[in-house]
């Protein structure tokens, strides 16, 4: 491994600790742990906490003698990472999917700016979005950290994101009650006490969407889980400042995105009954939907039956690298 000179002295430097959560992870693990492997950084732990997989990943775990791993039962994967990150000995911490994988370098980019910033608690950064051959499909771009435009919008790519061991320490991770959302969960109240930085123009990581993962399905289950975090964060202290009127209106245009994606939903399964149902409720959630054309778009389709593009912004994004990312 080439050590880039200019950390000096390699015993004063801060051990990162990457937390991988898995479970029946073939065939993508590998090149996740290769990629943490391959880091010109040279003071990384990897854990991966497998939930007891038995599609092979052990027996692949088993031939990596540099991590830190185990295998057995878990209730999640919000539970498999908090358990990462109690093992975890390192003062920076990254999570990694065992489906996505870093790009060369990030690890330093990260540790290098927490190091020359000591009020910041937390980096982050644009990701790829690769298939399930690795191939690219576009480019997510991220943004700095605004608190209340965070009740809308997720803006944090998660496995760009690097933080301070003491953030966890003082948080207690990610809330095991969550299975969609405990990423965005925790970057609310990361937001909320920490200061944090958008790395502007770097890619740390790429984050695989193929069929079989949590996000491509684009279910509405990542919108409900939102809804109930935000009817239970909205009355937390931390958001005092957040004027009532904005957090109203994001009540709205989560329970609208709520049932956009259960049109989504009703379209792939071919009921055009529920489409209708559901576009009309999202219109009287939030009736700027009018003025989005990927709106009528996705209705077009519900009605005729027509199966809709799943990855359509990506596929815009190949044709016009300048289209704007949305529906």
């Amino acid at each position: 491994m080439t050590i880039a000179p200019s950390w000096g002295d390699d015993r004063a430097l801060p051990l990162v600790s990457v937390v991988t959560p898995s479970y029946n992870a073939m065939p993508y693990i590998e090149e996740t742990i290769e990629s943490v492997l391959s880091q010109d950084y040279p003071a990384i732990e990897h854990i991966v906490m497998d939930g007891g997989s038995t599609d092979g990943t052990v027996e692949l775990l088993q031939r990596y003698p540099h991590l830190v791993w185990v295998s057995e039962p878990d209730r999640g994967q919000s539970h498999a990472l908090n358990k990462g990150f109690r093992r975890a000995r390192g003062e920076i911490i990254g999570w990694l999917n065992a489906d996505d994988y870093y790009e060369p370098g990030a690890v330093a980019t990260a540790v290098r700016f927490l190091k020359d910033s000591s009020d910041t608690h937390m980096v982050h950064s644009d990701l790829l979005v690769i298939d399930d051959q690795g191939d690219v499909l576009g480019r997510r771009p991220s943004a700095a950290f605004d608190l209340a435009e965070h009740l809308v919008e997720n803006h944090i790519k998660q496995p760009t994101v690097f933080l301070r061991r003491a953030v966890i320490d003082d948080l207690g991770g990610v809330d095991e009650r969550l299975h969609y959302v405990m990423d965005r969960e925790f970057w609310l109240r990361i937001g909320s006490r920490y200061k944090t930085h958008y790395l502007k123009d770097r890619i740390l990581a790429n984050f695989r969407l193929c069929e079989g993962t949590k996000s491509y399905g684009q279910t509405p289950a990542f919108h409900a889980e939102w809804l109930r975090v935000l009817e239970s964060r909205l009355k937390d202290s931390s958001l005092d400042n957040i004027p009532r009127a904005t957090k109203l209106d994001a009540l709205r245009q989560t329970r609208a995105s709520l049932h956009f994606a259960h049109m989504l939903e009703a379209t792939d399964l071919g009921k055009r009954v529920q489409v209708l149902r559901h576009f009309a409720l999202a219109m009287a959630a939030n009736w700027k939907l009018m003025f989005n054309p990927g709106t009528w778009l996705y209705l077009s389709h519900g009605v005729s039956g027509v199966p809709r593009d799943r990855l359509r912004k990506y596929h815009r994004q190949q044709r016009d690298p300048w289209a704007e990312h949305g529906q």
